[in-house]
């Protein structure tokens, strides 16, 4: 862990977001006015902001309207779930780095943010229609299925029939919506973000998003159940797709708006010459077209290795291999472990709370801890757009602020991954002895940690432990994962900024298919320890890759003379 030891001047932690001065509008007339400009980018901002709580709102009710949906139509199984689940991440696997080539590739940054805008809302529409007929009685108390029993097997046939299609709809859907992600988090954001150190610079853009985000995915699955418990699962379809039309137009809206007031929006991208293949357009035949297809997702992937920061963003996507979240797996366990749902609910609230702080708690820390600029192998570099689109032209101060900037976040980053790993060693073991059963006994190091488990399996203290260490290892996670979106949005070539992402969209689904086939080869509760064990690996296995690229750019990851020097002061 860097620690930096020396007795500096403290500066206010808020001047990471300006002090009101310096909002400088990217792309304004430069014979305007500060205030004007301030006025214009801040009036933008909050477009963009509006923007991005329409789309997360609308996306987490659709994802909760598609598991309300999967238990109504079939109650009995967890099949249909689960073939929905590896078909999307299959779907990510193969296609996420070719939508990022495709961001990239397209010049025109309106004309890319309103097709994967209109695609995604016309999937969710079409598949709301398409529930509607497959999912159960309006009716909140009544029983049965759009396609009941007593209709025959040739109802069920059109059941699954509808069901192929909900899933095309679905893959339609994820890839348009990393679409959307990519273009507005490593396009429109870069290009609109003030410079370093001003009010709306690029970490108060990424923070605020990605509380909009975080809020969206505590309160959407709420407002969904609570419409489908009172007036039935018919309605609540009826209205996840009416939230979708309406989104859809909000978001047209926005978009026009902020691309229409900002000139550097309006400007076409400067493609770079290995984005666009004229060949794939000229070959002729499937093999052929195949044969292209894996080439450029080869080449995807070696200029993603070719970069800078692969590794933070490889660290990142180990992450998602990880069960120890609420996720589905981890709240299956709970449930076969005698936990009411009221306290895992009421946990995984307090968990979205903890990750909601990480968005205030990350820019107050990039901020303290870039006091240590100057040891690292970028710092002082201009590193922003380094094809010149989205920046006023940089000098010697904003340079530097950049540099200070990318230090608090390699720095932030590490103190968040440890965070992280700490907080799930205890976790980790508690769930060792939930899942191993009476007969078996526990290993020496477990008993001596903690409390023996006949008299503490459902005690007060084991819950309490497991869901306070839980949250707390969300925060560590979410200032992770906003402190390296950051370093990729800045240290990677604007021209393959959104490939490089789609690439770590792979990934990412990738090592959610591991949790997958790690859910299915040890599927019974008292197995779920050897989950929980490589978990916590793959969480340790991260943290050592992020350390060791932390330790190359800076050269160090302690002050070990500082430490030394303060050691020798205590004792006088």
């Amino acid at each position: 862990m860097e620690m930096d030891l020396e007795v500096e001047n403290e500066r206010d932690p808020r001047s990471a977001e300006g002090d009101g001065d310096g909002g400088v509008m990217l792309g304004s007339d430069m014979s305007t006015s500060n205030g004007s400009r301030e006025e214009e980018q801040e009036g933008e901002e909050e477009t963009v902001l509006l923007d991005s709580r329409s789309e997360s709102e609308v996306d987490d009710a659709d994802r909760e309207r598609h598991a309300s949906g999967l238990t109504s139509a079939w109650p009995d199984t967890l099949v249909a779930a689960s073939i929905r689940g590896i078909v999307r991440t299959l779907a990510s696997i193969c296609f996420s780095s070719s939508v990022g080539r495709w961001v990239d590739s397209t010049p025109d940054r309106l004309k890319t943010l309103l097709t994967t805008v209109t695609v995604n809302r016309v999937a969710v529409i079409c598949a709301s229609g398409l529930w509607f007929f497959i999912v159960g009685p309006s009716g909140a108390g009544e029983e049965g299925h759009g396609f009941g029993k007593s209709n025959g097997a040739f109802n069920e046939v059109v059941k699954v029939g509808l069901f192929v299609l909900i899933l095309g709809l679905g893959v339609l859907e994820g890839l348009s919506a990393s679409g959307n992600m990519l273009s507005m988090e490593r396009d429109w954001v870069m290009t609109a973000a003030g410079p370093e150190g001003h009010e709306y610079d690029l970490t108060h853009l990424n923070a605020t998003m990605r509380r909009i985000d975080l809020s969206c995915k505590l309160l959407a699955p709420i407002l969904i159940s609570v419409i489908t418990s009172a007036v039935g699962i018919k309605v609540g379809v009826v209205v996840v797709g009416g939230m979708s039309a309406v989104s859809w137009g909000i978001e047209m809206w926005c978009a026009k708006r902020v691309w229409a007031g900002n000139a550097n929006l309006q400007k076409r991208k400067v493609v770079g010459d290995g984005d666009v293949s004229t060949e794939s357009t000229e070959v002729r035949g499937c093999v052929k077209k195949v044969g292209e297809a894996l080439r450029l997702f080869k080449g995807d992937f070696r200029r993603y290795f070719s970069t800078k920061v692969w590794v933070p963003s490889l660290s990142l996507s180990l992450l998602h291999l990880s069960a120890l979240s609420y996720g589905a797996t981890f709240i299956t366990f709970l449930l076969n472990a005698g936990f009411s749902l009221d306290s895992i609910t009421f946990a995984r609230a307090a968990g979205c709370v903890v990750e909601i702080s990480s968005t205030v708690v990350t820019p107050i820390g990039v901020e303290y801890l870039s006091k240590a600029h100057g040891h690292g192998l970028y710092d002082g570099l201009p590193t922003r757009d380094d094809l010149g689109e989205g920046l006023l032209e940089s000098d010697g101060e904003e340079a530097n602020e950049s540099g200070k900037t990318t230090t608090g976040l390699e720095r932030l980053g590490l103190w968040g991954l440890t965070w992280q790993l700490i907080n799930l060693i205890p976790v980790t073991l508690i769930l060792w002895i939930l899942s191993t059963p009476s007969s078996t006994p526990l290993p020496a190091t477990v008993v001596r940690i903690l409390p023996a488990r006949p008299t503490a399996r459902f005690s007060l203290l084991l819950p309490l432990l497991l869901f306070t260490n839980l949250s707390f290892s969300r925060l560590g996670l979410w200032i992770f994962d906003l402190t390296t979106q950051q370093l990729t949005q800045t240290l990677v070539p604007s021209a393959t900024r959104s490939s490089f992402t789609g690439c770590e969209y792979s990934l990412v689904a990738f090592f959610e298919l591991g949790n997958f086939v790690m859910a299915m080869i040890w599927h019974r509760p008292e197995q779920f320890r050897w989950i929980a064990l490589i978990s916590l690996a793959a969480v340790g296995v991260s943290s050592v890759m992020y350390a060791e690229w932390v330790r190359r750019m800076r050269g160090h990851l302690v002050h070990w003379e500082k430490l030394a020097a303060s050691c020798k002061c205590g004792r006088g």
